[in-house]
């Protein structure tokens, strides 16, 4: 496989990615806001999702706890999750 083709089979598989996860980062962040108790009011999963990129978003989709999030999660995820949740 030629390098030009390569590069665009990769792009092609990153808006694919992105694609797929479109929506679902903000569903995921918004079930696990409600099962903490609280309400995602300000857009912050929509904002967070929107901040993120699509390998974050794959990240985010695959982790299954908050010791996943702490090893995984990357310095931008945690900085845009800080951003779009800022505490009271």
């Amino acid at each position: 496989m030629n390098k030009k083709l390569l590069t665009a089979s990769i792009f092609a598989g990153s808006m694919f990615a992105g694609a797929t996860y479109a929506g679902d980062v903000a569903d995921q962040c918004t079930a696990i806001v409600n099962e903490m108790g609280f309400e995602d009011t300000n857009g912050g999963c929509t904002c967070f999702e929107d901040s993120i990129s699509a390998e974050e978003q794959a990240i985010y989709m695959a982790l299954e706890s908050e010791a996943d999030w702490e090893s995984n999660a990357t310095d931008n995820m945690k900085e845009s999750m800080a951003a779009c949740f800022p505490a009271p």
